[in-house]
């Protein structure tokens, strides 16, 4: 049932988008390409025809070419763009949705209702009727817009969009050329060598198969595989010569040793035996791996002789899927969050675990409800094959627990003693009564109990969403009579123990990581109950830290400080290190939670080419004696650079003390070009670093939108939302930073963006212009970072835009007026030529502009719209008095 607070607010109008003449002509722009011809054509009560008709005349490619991905994995892109332009009836048609699915992803896929402003404009019907002449003259004039500015958009572009899932496809690889060394230190792993595995370790032979298989396709050569006795296995010797056939050995072996962390592994190379010994399974994974990565470094199917020991440093190292679909990720086996490719990449990157959104009562049977659970069986045999194909890329699979979640308050009529904390619509179960707690407990273990092989779950226990009484209590003070008495991190202790304490008693080694996310003074927390807290876990557990947390910032001269999401200032924090300091007291593991890859000061990008702060933070997390990692909320799951990066600090190697940036940049684009990608990677932090950094900025600036945001030469009273629609709401841009400063800093980052980007360029004659892995790797790298100079230079347009603006509203002064005027048509030009730049970009790279949670921010059809939007906005501020 549709909640009440989601349907259309009367009193709200919708944005005026005056650039286009009609509406109906808005409603078939945003969409073109987005959904089947004949359902746009339904929803507007007329005929296909019609409907190509007012395309064509628009300037738009006809007829359109659909992709089904869409409306399968940019459905939050649809609602988004069409949340102003189309009432909900019409809008559920266009998905195809029922008025249930649509109140499910509005609550459930990461707060999408919150990221629409929490209101639904009151929209009229949009039917089609013909245009009048008037309509159609304005119309001529949008299709000559698009003549002159996009002359290839009615061409097939040259990558479409989701055209990244195919980097995660199994793709049918030949043999790389090689050449034969004559360096006596160097083995050749051709057909004389064998992989020996023990026998029985059925998921060893899996990573021997797959290593011998690999190699065979990027060298030619064929590795036979064969299981030995376990026996045989722990006595091998690497001394051991060849055997009588003369066949050398890749010998796989486990010696446990409990001094060291899971996966420590080390490698011995001789001209005649390769010994790779672990403590575990997954450790000889980790020495496969590397055998792998060095010859892929050397280009050809050499290894150095030598003795190399990885013992583990951080041996919890989990991250988000790239593209997975949020709200409901287990439904449909066709939407794959992690395909094998992409679990083979991370792997390769040194990830060992994975982690998926879950609501308890869709994956096991909600006996109160039972409706609530419909397709349980589904989502948990999805869940049970997603175990096991990660096992064999040595990942383990985590569910993020938000538990137990609120109910509708019809929900307790039926259970009136349940009935905890009263927020709006919804209230809490209140985990202080004991069935509560029965349910918590008996539903967890049931879990584990359908999935035995699930790695573990990470837990919110405050804020977040409603779940116990104190979750999203304002002040620590909640309404549930029951929970008064208590205190809010008594009750979020509680909550993570049960959930703990259940899990353990059906998977033992599974690792649950209680997250301090939330737990904070706005929520009636300070340092002493955060100590009481973790006091009250069971020791089994994890405690888990943003890194960066209660970190004291100065940008600007304006004080602040950080709650998450930050790699341009960076950690961690003392807040951080002091919680982790009083964990390791109790012997409790500790867990650093960071974004490595991107995050909500530019999500538009798969990763932000920062690595000498990267390497600051992982320095610091080093000393801080951390033991895991989590790489990634829903933005920052990309198998990027900055991942390969990151994960030269995964062991403790030879190379521990060597210049990480020099000898990353240099493997990927060669020796020379790799100098200057390092300086510009150096350009690209100091710049970085003028972020004017608060949690309200990275939420609500347009830096996440970039050049898509449209202008306004008028205020549209709309306030920004997180991470959703900026519109020109520059008060909630600019947070705790007055407006001059927040310009500035914005100006200098750009700026100095602009400066690394001008470096990089330098960089490309020096690439070997045969080596075509080098070559691809310098696009990549050039394409994200001019992306992620439209999106901060715009940024900066956009603020000086609304500033001007604004003042020009407020004067009579003739001169002023002109100037100011000046003023806006520069920076109307410039918007229009980040738009044109970016549509290249986005034509050229698939990923520019997608982010997990929120899909395609833009399409090619909303960088289009924001060069009619400007050259609209500056005839009317021409025609202004």
């Amino acid at each position: 049932m549709l909640y009440p607070s989601y349907s259309e607010n009367k009193d709200i109008k919708p944005l005026n988008l005056p650039h286009f003449p009609t509406l109906q002509q808005t409603v078939v722009w945003r969409n073109w390409e987005l959904v089947p011809l004949d359902r746009l054509a339904k929803i507007l009560g007329t005929t296909e025809e019609n409907v190509l008709e007012l395309a064509q005349n628009m300037g738009l490619r006809v007829p359109p070419s659909i992709d089904e991905q869409w409306l399968i994995r940019g459905y939050i892109t649809i609602i988004r763009t069409n949340w102003h332009i189309l009432p909900y009836d019409q809008l559920l048609e266009l998905l195809g949705w029922s008025a249930d699915m649509l109140a499910y992803a509005l609550k459930e896929d990461d707060f999408l209702w919150v990221k629409l402003g929490y209101l639904k404009p009151n929209v009229e019907p949009v039917t089609y009727r013909p245009l009048t002449q008037d309509e159609e003259i304005r119309t001529q004039e949008i299709r000559g817009i698009i003549d002159t500015h996009f002359p290839d958009s009615r061409t097939e572009s040259p990558v479409k969009p989701f055209d990244f899932l195919n980097n995660f496809k199994k793709n049918d690889k030949s043999a790389a050329p090689w050449l034969v060394s004559a360096n006596p230190d160097e083995v050749l792993l051709n057909e004389q060598w064998t992989v020996t595995y023990p026998e029985g370790l059925e998921r060893v032979k899996t990573f021997a198969l797959r290593f011998a298989t690999e190699h065979e396709e990027a060298w030619g050569i064929q590795l036979p595989v064969s299981s030995v006795s376990i026996d045989a296995a722990d006595a091998a010797d690497s001394t051991v010569a060849t055997d009588a056939s003369g066949q050398r050995k890749i010998s796989l072996t486990i010696t446990p040793d409990s001094s060291l962390l899971s996966e420590s592994h080390r490698i011995q190379v001789t001209a005649d035996q390769i010994d790779i010994q672990a403590v575990d399974e997954v450790g000889l994974l980790r020495g496969l791996n590397w055998l792998q990565k060095s010859m892929t470094e050397r280009n050809a199917p050499y290894l150095k002789q030598a003795l190399t020991v990885r013992n583990t440093r951080f041996d919890l190292r989990y991250i988000y899927s790239y593209f997975a679909v949020y709200g409901d990720p287990l439904l449909d086996a066709n939407i794959d969050p992690y395909p094998d490719e992409l679990l083979s990449q991370l792997s390769k990157l040194g990830v060992n675990g994975v982690w998926l959104q879950a609501v308890l009562y869709k994956l096991v049977p909600f006996e109160h409800d039972l409706e609530l659970s419909l397709d349980w069986e589904k989502r948990i045999e999805g869940l049970r094959r997603l175990v096991d194909r990660a096992a064999d890329y040595g990942i383990g699979i985590y569910l993020y627990y938000n538990e137990p979640r609120a109910m509708p308050l019809q929900f307790f009529e039926k259970f009136p003693d349940w009935k905890g904390h009263v927020d709006v619509e919804d209230a809490s179960l209140c985990t202080s009564h004991p069935d509560v707690q029965a349910y918590i407990k008996s539903s967890t273990a049931r879990l584990f109990t359908e999935v035995p092989k699930l790695a573990g779950l990470f837990t919110i226990t405050m804020s977040e969403n409603l779940t116990n009484c104190f979750s999203r209590a304002g002040g620590g003070q909640t309404n549930c009579p029951r929970c008064a008495s208590r205190s809010p991190h008594e009750v979020a202790a509680e909550v993570n123990r049960l959930i703990a304490e259940a899990a353990h008693s059906v998977a033992p080694n599974a690792r649950i990581l209680c997250w301090t996310w939330g737990w904070t003074q706005w929520l009636g927390w300070n340092a002493e109950t955060i100590d009481e807290a973790i006091d009250l876990l069971p020791a089994q557990v994890s405690v888990m830290s943003n890194s960066e947390e209660g970190l004291i910032t100065d940008i600007g001269g304006v004080q602040g400080n950080i709650v998450d999401y930050s790699i341009s200032q960076v950690g961690p924090s003392e807040k951080a290190l002091r919680i982790w300091g009083k964990a390791k007291q109790r012997g409790i593991s500790t867990v650093a939670k960071v974004q490595f890859n991107t995050t909500w000061e530019c999500s538009s990008v798969p990763y932000l080419p920062t690595i000498d702060l990267l390497e600051q933070h992982l320095n610091n997390l080093q000393e801080s004696g951390v033991s895991g990692l989590m790489l990634s909320w829903t933005l920052g799951g990309y198998p990027s650079l900055n991942l390969e990066f990151a994960s030269q600090y995964y062991w403790d190697t030879e190379e521990t003390s060597v210049n990480r940036p020099e000898l990353v940049s240099g493997r990927v684009f060669g020796e020379k070009a790799g100098a200057v990608v390092r300086q510009a990677w150096s350009t690209f932090s100091s710049a970085f670093k003028q972020f004017p950094f608060d949690v309200s900025v990275v939420y609500n600036a347009p830096q996440n939108i970039g050049p898509a945001n449209l202008l306004y030469d008028t205020p549209t009273g709309f306030n920004s939302t997180m991470v959703g629609i900026p519109y020109d709401d520059l008060k909630s841009w600019r947070a705790i930073y007055p407006e001059d400063v927040f310009e500035d800093q914005f100006k200098q980052v750009a700026d100095g963006w602009k400066k690394g980007i001008d470096i990089l360029k330098e960089a490309e004659p020096l690439i070997n212009s045969s080596d075509s892995g080098k070559k691809a790797a310098f696009n990549d790298l050039l394409h994200v970072a001019n992306a992620a100079y439209c999106h901060f230079k715009t940024t900066h347009m956009q603020i000086n835009f609304v500033k001007l603006r604004d003042k020009l509203n407020e004067t009579t002064d003739e001169q002023e007026i002109q100037q100011i005027k000046a003023q806006l048509f520069a920076i109307i030009d410039e918007e229009i030529e980040l738009a044109i730049d970016l549509y290249h970009i986005v034509r050229n790279d698939s990923r520019i502009g997608f982010e997990a949670s929120n899909h395609y921010f833009y399409t090619v059809q909303d960088l289009k719209e924001k060069v009619i939007n400007c050259l609209y906005v500056r005839k009317r501020l021409e025609e202004r008095n």
